[in-house]
């Protein structure tokens, strides 16, 4: 009986991550042509995505519940992408900065209009709010914590204040990913990692090797 279970709560998932698929894909093709969020009715998803409301709600609460579903995902995809960053040390490079920080635009780049979406909907879903709160104070805590080890160890400028440096730059950046980063093609994308690498090392790194 448990492995039956077990099968079954699998296939269950399996079909959720289908469907929630599909509506993602019709959510963000709305998105790109320039509506909101808030103007996505679960009628106008449910009916481009060729399924019924019905099914939408076996699956999900509300909209808010399909952006949780997909955020926990992605927001687990991010912080695998930007360990490289924290790896940064006294004989790492600018290029070497330049590659660890790619890899978190790479993979930011393709989600941008959903997680700015999801973001805008957590100024009234308290479940997005949260988790979204969740990923920013992670994400702060762990540059803070970066920022400190490079002070101690001598490749970070000891002036700087960690909390108040970390929580500008993760907030800086979310921004300019949703605003920046969305429909930007290829080459775009180079260039504002060019510019992006610039800002994090002349303000952490680039002092200190003056020196």
């Amino acid at each position: 009986m448990p492995s039956v279970t077990r099968k079954s709560q699998g296939t269950r998932a399996a079909r959720r991550d289908e469907i929630r698929n599909r509506l993602l894909a019709v959510v963000e093709q709305l998105l790109e042509n320039g509506e909101s969020f808030t103007e996505i009715s679960i009628e106008r998803m449910v009916s481009a995505a060729g399924m019924s409301r019905s099914t939408f709600y076996v699956y999900f609460e509300d909209k808010g519940d399909l952006l949780r579903a997909w955020f926990a995902d992605i927001e687990s995809e991010i912080a695998d992408a930007v360990t490289g960053w924290w790896q940064i040390d006294a004989t790492s490079s600018r290029d070497d900065l330049r590659a660890a920080l790619e890899r978190v635009v790479i993979v930011y780049h393709p989600h941008a209009p959903l997680m700015a979406a999801t973001f805008d909907a957590a100024a009234y879903d308290q479940g997005v709010r949260e988790l979204t709160s969740a990923m920013m104070s992670a994400n702060s805590a762990s540059l803070r914590k970066h920022i400190r080890a490079g002070q101690k160890g001598g490749f970070i400028d000891p002036a700087l204040p960690p909390a108040e440096l970390a929580a500008w730059l993760t907030w800086m950046a979310e921004r300019a990913f949703h605003v920046i980063l969305r429909g930007a093609d290829d080459g775009d994308v180079q260039r504002q990692v060019e510019a992006y690498t610039s800002i994090v090392w002349n303000t952490l790194y680039a002092p200190t090797r003056a020196a």
